[in-house]
């Protein structure tokens, strides 16, 4: 019921409805505090951050650019759009204080060495910061469609010949624009056309339903591209 207030809510305001946007930010304004802090390590206030500013300003670009077609949750598009928005706040400050470095300055002396080494370690935080984003973003998705990524290590073949099947059903899953539709309005994988499709038993593909759905997942949305770099498909395939 929650969910369904809250997409109401959004196609309002897609709609330039000022009541709604307004009602959405303050249910919200909670959570989009604590995603910032979150994301700063640290506690922020209204008044004195302009973390929260940059956040708010992401939260109505949310609003704006929602789709739930995509078969992510509103609040977890929002946590996305907010840490990129973040990161590249936290990049523009950082490069005006690298910039800084470089100038003379007779009070304070900072050694190129220092400041690079400092640029090393906010991109090495940055980059776990996506990671651990881009992890949250793909297991809010996984609960759309009731799955874990603990399910994930449950369900995962052990067999090499099994699991090059079920990514082949994946592939060949992604491959058909109204089979992959079908499985983000219902969240149900078509096992019969799939059957048809790859001539692989039902058996195997109901066993092999959530590791299936994973995988189709992550090779239709450019968001998880890093998720797919880590995965062994075969090269014939073009993925």
């Amino acid at each position: 019921m929650v969910e369904a207030v809250t997409g109401d809510l959004v196609s309002r305001a897609k709609e330039r409805d000022d009541l709604a946007r307004e009602e959405l930010i303050r249910q919200y304004r909670p959570q989009i505090r604590a995603i910032a802090a979150g994301i700063c390590g640290r506690p922020l206030d209204w008044s004195n951050d302009d973390e929260l500013s940059v956040s708010l300003i992401a939260f109505n670009e949310a609003i704006d650019t929602y789709d739930e077609n995509k078969g992510m949750s509103f609040l977890g598009y929002a946590r996305m759009l907010i840490h990129r928005r973040l990161v590249d706040h936290f990049r523009r400050e950082s490069r005006f204080r690298h910039a800084s470095l470089d100038a003379p300055d007779e009070e304070t002396e900072f050694s190129r060495y220092e400041a690079a080494q400092a640029w090393t370690e906010y991109r090495a935080e940055e980059e776990a910061w996506e990671h651990g984003e881009m992890v949250a973003c793909y297991n809010d998705t996984l609960q759309g469609y009731g799955i874990s990524l603990d399910d994930l290590l449950v369900v995962s073949p052990k067999h090499k010949d099994t699991k090059h099947t079920l990514m082949r059903v994946a592939q060949e899953l992604v491959a058909q624009p109204t089979l992959m539709g079908r499985l983000r309005d219902h969240k149900q994988l078509p096992i019969k056309e799939l059957m048809v499709l790859t001539g692989v038993s039902r058996k195997v593909l109901e066993t092999g339903r959530k590791y299936i759905i994973a995988l189709a997942l992550v090779l239709s949305d450019e968001e998880f591209l890093p998720i797919r770099q880590l995965i062994r498909f075969s090269r014939k395939e073009g993925w």
